[in-house]
């Protein structure tokens, strides 16, 4: 799953950067709204990876005394 989760973010950031430049699907100008969509989409992706690659001691439920 972590690498989906890279390639999820690669794919969002391009299209966010496509968004706000005018060159995503439509020639008809900036879609800020869509690219700002993009951009939390791309740092959502970042911390699923971030979560996916906690060790397994961190996701073990709590520390043992």
């Amino acid at each position: 799953m972590k690498p989906l989760a890279l390639v999820l973010a690669a794919a969002f950031f391009v299209m966010a950067i496509l968004y706000f430049t005018g060159h995503m699907f439509y020639p008809t100008g900036v879609h800020t709204k869509h690219g700002v969509v993009m951009l939390v989409l791309g740092v959502a992706s970042l911390v699923w990876f971030r979560f996916q690659s906690a060790s397994a001691s961190s996701r073990g439920g709590g520390r043992k005394f």
